[in-house]
């Protein structure tokens, strides 16, 4: 299913939901997915890499700075009206599926998590990618049939939620992980594409999670993330051979560990560099990242702090070292970046950044508060001009005397 159903809530509810990809089990392997930030085409032409098959569609858009919004093209308008109840179920039982409910920050606080409350259904039913389901009451049907779902309520006011709350299980990102593959060569996006690539890969399994992989201005690198239902299915496709083809052209796919890992390889060892754009990441309520604090911030650095070539590790290299820039606070170990940090650290980190203690790298010249009596008030201390109106000349020391007793 697709992880941009919940970039589209109603604008009456909020405009800050978003289905943030997972931090993977380590801080490593996040930052390596991080450190992808450009198109596949512009990345491979700057590290000097050429992809293993000249037949590979690769991505050719320019990015609109201006306005990041332009540079996605997703658009549900396109698929027709429907009133398929195998559809409606299976659109709806991915919000509240294990796949994307502890990464979508609208669903999340919605539910409550684990609390599992019900949701109203017809908040569900104003998602941008929902309004192709009608009419209303097909959609009340089809949920009323699902084993993953129950459907409470009067007529017209009908609530959801999970018949099994979920539940927060410290193996389960590393299961999803394990069923997940990486696919590259999908070209430019199109206003289909998240929905071509989703009945793409529904051919070769059950599929979760389709995640569309952008930069950090919204624009589609023409790689993708898709989790199988099964580790199985997962290697399957890996191991597909020939490739599988997309519009005429062979993809490149492996598991999406093994690209993770690959990423890591290549930072540790200078072949690139790791990108300062991480996005801000929501798993079961905590929201992490943000841009490293050794990119702009003074403070400690993200775990590749200081020049990311320094082998020597002269500025702390990968534990940490103390980034030179405008921001400050201390970034924690890891990928976390400056707290309060530089410019790239504004939006979700910024509410955090006003409730933050002042930073201890603010070092303000002291204060010295005099001890002389206010008009002529004593203290019942005596100053050095009491005695005679004059201070006290300070001893002189004869050091040619000194120097020659010595």
């Amino acid at each position: 299913m697709s992880d941009a159903v919940t970039k589209d809530q109603p604008e009456a509810a909020t405009a800050a939901a978003e289905a943030q990809p997972v931090e993977e089990t380590t801080p490593a392997v996040a930052a390596a997915e991080a450190s992808d930030e450009k198109t596949e085409a512009v990345a491979d032409a700057e590290n000097g890499e050429e992809t293993k098959t000249d037949a590979l569609l690769k991505t050719t858009a320019q990015a609109n700075h201006k306005d990041y919004k332009k540079n996605r093209k997703y658009d549900p308008t396109t698929q027709p009206v429907t009133n398929d109840p195998v559809k409606i179920r299976a659109q709806v039982e991915f919000y509240f599926g294990d796949s994307n409910l502890p990464v979508d920050k609208f669903m999340w606080e919605q539910t409550g998590g684990e609390d599992n409350k019900p949701m109203p259904l017809q908040t569900i039913c104003n998602f941008k990618r929902m309004r192709q389901f009608q009419p209303y009451s097909a959609v009340v049907a089809a949920l009323r049939e699902s084993e993953f779902l129950d459907v409470a309520g009067d007529e017209g006011d009908e609530t959801v939620r999970r018949k099994v709350a979920y539940e927060s299980v410290p193996e389960a990102q590393k299961a999803r992980l394990e069923r997940s593959v990486y696919a590259k060569g999908f070209g430019d996006e199109e206003p289909s594409t998240q929905f071509d690539v989703e009945a793409f890969f529904s051919k070769h399994g059950h599929v979760n999670h389709v995640k569309l992989r952008r930069t950090h201005e919204e624009l589609f690198k023409g790689s993708v993330f898709v989790e199988f239902s099964s580790v199985d299915e997962a290697d399957a496709f890996a191991k597909l051979d020939p490739k599988p083809i997309w519009k005429g052209h062979e993809l490149l796919v492996m598991k999406k560990k093994d690209y993770l890992e690959e990423k890591t390889r290549q930072i540790r060892e200078g072949e690139k560099e790791p990108n300062q754009h991480r996005r801000v990441t929501f798993f079961e309520g905590k929201e992490r990242g943000g841009a490293r604090g050794g990119a702009r911030g003074r403070g400690r650095g993200g775990k590749f702090g200081g020049d990311w070539k320094d082998k020597d590790q002269k500025n702390g290299g990968h534990r940490g070292g103390r980034g030179r820039g405008r921001g400050r606070g201390r970034g924690e170990r890891g990928f976390r970046g400056g707290r309060g940090g530089g410019r790239d650290n504004r939006g979700r980190d910024e509410k955090k950044g006003e409730d933050a203690k002042p930073s201890t790298n603010d070092v303000q010249m002291p204060t010295i508060q005099s001890t002389a009596p206010k008009n002529g008030e004593t203290n019942g201390k005596r100053a050095r001009e009491d005695d005679g109106g004059e201070a006290r000349a300070a001893k002189k020391v004869d050091t040619k005397a000194e120097a020659a007793t010595a």
